[in-house]
């Protein structure tokens, strides 16, 4: 499993939302509290894009494996990393 720039890419973009979290989130008085949340809000999509590989191998068609396309899964990763943790924190924030 090499290391390439979208996978480093994906943990710069989970430790800034845990900044933003921190920074921007207001519904709790715990700054490191409010950075937890966004980034554990962050791991499904950057577990999503590590492991693309393994996740491609379990399509199932008529009881025969099928690989599901990359591009469908880099989708819903980033998807998971970058829209849910700020729609959480964004709605959380307001009163």
């Amino acid at each position: 499993m090499p290391l390439t720039k979208e996978k480093l890419l994906a943990v710069v973009v989970m430790i800034v939302n845990g900044i933003l979290g921190a920074v921007v989130g207001d519904f709790s008085d715990n700054r490191l509290f409010e950075a937890a949340f966004a980034i554990l809000f962050s791991i499904p999509g950057l577990v999503i894009i590590w492991k693309r590989e393994v996740l491609s191998k379990t399509g199932l068609t008529r009881g025969i494996l099928r690989d599901s396309p990359p591009v469908l899964l880099d989708i819903i990763g980033w998807f998971f990393l970058l829209v849910i943790p700020t729609l959480y924190v964004y709605e959380l924030s307001k009163h």
